[in-house]
């Protein structure tokens, strides 16, 4: 048995030491301590950097990596359809189905089979390149016109799409397997029948999907419709005090479309305001970082392709394809990008078949 010295037990007595205050303070500083290294060794917790512009001025997008996944999860459901050996003498595609064939004529009629496949997947509907006989001739020209785009996109605007590095876009890119891309966009159109002006877009809820441009805000709701599809330009910057101005100021109305725009373009690629701007001087395109440029380059093709490719679709579309002002989806950020920098993960889109970035003949 551990008996306890005489001397320590007088040493004890003469020198009392109130041990439990003491005891409790260091036991609450140790845990704390081990809450705060759990919490920083958390994965949770852990953020990750992306360097936008110059060091040493802010510019860096900082998020947590439990919020900034950067995935596309679309890109493990794509299904690549490679090209097929055939036998020489095979006839093109011309040749087996007749001039009534709306691309991709010259190819050989193994390939153009699979190609048809490939497009039927990556829309989710039954894409059929000729006339047999059964296809809608309004839908034989929509297809033809689909085909003309995403050559256009990949040769014209090569600098936004990188097909020339090794990315660009196809059927797939927009549609993710269903015959209207998941994120396209109709016009808003007036609150009600009688409503004009600020009234008619401001202070809307849209609940379209996740990415649209003013979601639960106040902002208009014609911001896509203005930039992106109109092609006005965002210049609304200036130093004039708005004390004396009221509601409904087109200069206010222009100021709340770009942050609707911006909002839009932030929620798409799921980054902030840096990844652009220099946030001390929002007004100076000197200080801007290069993914500035690529931005107002996508607003320039967005607004080209929604005129010349995607309005004129109404036409021909059924009823049932077009929003509740009669137009045709369009195009904007998110059905490209859907919430993430590079669309399905910078995935080759045309490395199968490059024929999808050469224009027709």
């Amino acid at each position: 048995m551990l008996r306890i010295p005489k001397w320590y037990k007088q040493w004890s007595a003469d020198n009392p030491t109130k041990l439990y205050g003491p005891g409790i303070v260091v036991g609450t500083i140790g845990f704390a301590v081990i809450v705060a290294v759990s919490a920083v060794s958390s994965p949770t917790l852990q953020t990750t950097d992306f360097q936008t512009g110059p060091r040493g001025i802010g510019m860096a997008v900082s998020k947590f990596v439990k919020d900034n996944p950067q995935d596309d999860p679309y890109a493990a459901q794509y299904v690549a359809y490679e090209r097929v050996e055939v036998p020489v003498g095979t006839p093109t595609a011309a040749e087996a189905y007749g001039d009534s064939v709306v691309a991709f004529g010259d190819m050989d009629q193994a390939n153009f089979d699979q190609l048809t496949k490939a497009m039927s997947e990556w829309t989710g509907a039954d894409i059929v390149l000729y006339d047999n006989g059964e296809v809608d001739a309004n839908m034989l020209e929509v297809t033809q016109n689909c085909i003309e785009l995403t050559q256009y996109l990949n040769t014209d605007w090569d600098g936004h799409n990188l097909a020339s590095d090794g990315r660009g876009v196809n059927c797939y890119t927009c549609h993710r397997g269903e015959p209207i891309p998941p994120q396209s966009w109709f016009k808003a159109g007036a609150v009600n029948a009688s409503a004009t002006g600020w009234a008619a877009i401001q202070n809307r809820v849209m609940l379209d999907n996740k990415y649209t441009q003013s979601e639960f805000t106040s902002l208009p709701v014609d911001a896509v419709e203005k930039f992106l599809l109109d092609g006005e330009s965002i210049k609304v910057h200036d130093l004039e005090s708005r004390v004396n101005t009221l509601p409904g100021d087109p200069t206010w109305q222009n100021a709340e479309r770009t942050f609707s725009l911006m909002n839009h373009q932030s929620n798409s690629l799921d980054v902030g305001c840096v990844y652009c701007h220099n946030t001390r001087a929002f007004y100076d395109g000197t200080q801007v970082t290069p993914q500035w440029s690529s931005t107002i380059t996508a607003q320039q093709m967005l607004s080209n392709i929604n005129q010349y490719y995607l309005e004129p679709r109404a036409e021909l579309l059924p009823a049932s394809s077009l929003g509740d002002e009669g137009d045709a989806g369009k195009a904007n950020c998110a059905t490209c990008h859907m919430g993430v920098v590079s669309p399905l993960n910078g995935r080759n889109m045309v490395a199968e078949w490059p024929e999808l970035a050469a224009p027709l003949e």
